[in-house]
């Protein structure tokens, strides 16, 4: 019987019970063909369940009507890659995907009709020319999608359409469900379907996914920006962050009741512009992770996760640039994005960071997915120092004390003798003083469920759970940390204990 995926209005499903999935973009058309099975075998190495790809348009169909799938531009022998390696994928269509492409993946021959065709619209003429380019795409990934018992579990229609770009208000949300039918007519039958939701994007009903990064380098000023809100516990979803060179407002056209809290974008690290080059470290992608877990969100999804290279091309530079009509000048091939394996394949404190969290996640994320986010104080202003930010995930029996007292170019206050409360129905459960430092985030579990026990509390962040023939070892760290990055050497020696142990019991 085949894996099923869905979601309810709080978490994602597979087989129909709760899943907290892991999930990275790479862009295969951005990285070597030959490279790319070791990429997705790190990635899942790093705890990813999915990888997440752009079809950029014009790595493409660069001239028009002449395709090239060829090479680093092969999505057939991407996806069968995926396949073999045991990852899933989520194709993210277009046909405008941004991702600092060139025109935002328009192919400089389309963008020129613009004064004749009304771009990202119901206009027919635009219409036939993304039908002709996603039949090509799907001629590549006949084979490997999920109703062929291929990788590619979901699609992402658009990208920030009507946030940068497109329609606005009901004429918006009309094209984006003409873009779905149209996929799905094609063939793209997947049982995920999402639309970039921050900012005031349309979504044309499909689940929304959201994003966060650490700091802008499309910010304009080349001064210091404000405090990251990223950092701050909170059920607002939206981070006005995103293309703030945009102007756009901090609303969202979806009613957040309706679906569960994803991320599709959170920065596994930055891709630098010309006026501002940020460097973004493991802490700072570490911090806004737990941070975000504490918030309630159901999907840890980074952008990017893989930082590559653009492709060669034949009759422009394929890079973002303001002789493009963009607000910022891009590097013209380098797109390493400081992210977790960067741009040759090399590893970052940043996965390393990150790769922890996502192994709590593959044990126990199915426990966490159905758990509310209960935040006091209800919200912090990200340049307050002083207030410890806390959060509980729990279900009025069990659940997990959520800590962060990082902000991103900030010195936090150190906090002594703190007693950490989870909440229940009745009393809570209040775990033993301890001190918090400046620069410290972790989380720690209460009532935590084991197979034949229950944890009552832990001043330790649960990792990961090993089995040995019909016993679970749990595994967790209660070594204070400045970030989890602690705990990647505790995981290996446990591992080798829990190796040995098994080895032992089968000499007795």
């Amino acid at each position: 019987m085949s894996t099923t995926y869905g979601f309810t209005n709080k978490y994602l499903t597979k087989d129909e019970k709760p899943w907290f999935p892991v999930m990275g973009e790479i862009h295969f058309s951005r990285y070597r063909a030959d490279l790319w099975e070791e990429s997705l075998r790190k990635m899942k190495a790093g705890g990813l369940s999915i990888a997440s790809v752009y079809v950029i348009w014009i790595h493409h169909e660069e001239e028009e009507g002449k395709f090239d799938f060829t090479g680093n531009r092969n999505l057939h022998d991407f996806l069968e890659a995926a396949k073999k390696v045991g990852i899933s994928v989520f194709l993210r269509l277009g046909p405008w995907v941004h991702g600092e492409a060139r025109n935002g993946g328009f192919p400089d021959w389309l963008q020129k009709k613009q004064d004749e065709i009304d771009l990202r619209s119901d206009d027919p003429a635009y219409l036939a020319y993304v039908r002709r380019l996603w039949e090509k795409v799907y001629e590549q990934a006949k084979g490997f999608l999920y109703q062929d018992g291929g990788p590619v579990i979901g699609m992402q229609i658009e990208n920030e359409y009507g946030h940068v770009g497109g329609y606005n208000g009901e004429k918006g949300e009309q094209h984006m469900r003409t873009l779905t039918a149209m996929a799905r007519e094609i063939g793209f039958d997947l049982p995920l379907c999402t639309a970039t939701g921050w900012g005031g994007a349309a979504t044309g009903g499909l689940l929304p996914v959201m994003g966060g990064y650490c700091e802008a380098p499309w910010d304009q000023r080349i001064t210091e920006i404000e405090p990251n809100t990223n950092y701050v516990f909170s059920h607002i979803r939206n981070d006005a962050l995103i293309a703030s060179d945009h102007h756009v407002d901090d609303t969202v056209t979806f009613n957040q009741d309706d679906f569960p809290y994803l991320t599709a974008e959170l920065g596994g690290g930055l891709q630098v512009t010309k006026h501002r080059r940020p460097i973004v470290s493991g802490n700072d992608v570490g911090a806004m992770s737990l941070t975000k877990l504490g918030s309630g969100v159901g999907l840890l999804g980074y952008y990017m996760y893989h930082g590559g290279s653009n492709p060669d091309s034949k009759l422009s530079t394929l890079q973002e640039s303001r002789a493009t009509g963009y607000l910022n000048d891009l590097p013209e091939i380098n797109y390493d994005f400081n992210a977790p394996i960067r741009q040759y394949g090399t590893i970052s404190d940043n996965y390393r960071e990150i790769r922890l969290l996502a192994y709590f996640l593959q044990d126990f994320g199915a426990d966490l997915a159905v758990l509310p986010a209960d935040i006091d104080p209800d919200f912090v202003k990200p340049g307050d120092t002083h207030t410890l930010r806390v959060s509980v995930r729990h279900d009025d029996t069990h659940g997990y004390v959520f800590v962060n007292n990082y902000q991103r170019r900030l010195t936090m206050d150190d906090h002594k003798d703190v007693v950490l409360e989870g909440k229940t129905k009745g009393e809570p459960v209040r775990f033993p003083k301890t001190n918090i430092a400046s620069g410290e985030y972790a989380f720690y579990p209460y009532n935590m469920k084991l197979k034949n026990a229950v944890l009552v509390s832990a001043l330790a962040t649960p990792l990961c759970k090993l089995s040995c023939k019909d016993e679970d070892v749990y595994v967790s760290t209660v070594i204070k940390i400045r970030s989890l990055h602690g705990m990647a050497h505790l995981r290996r020696l446990c591992i080798l204990a829990v190796q040995t142990h098994c080895q032992q019991q089968e000499l007795h």
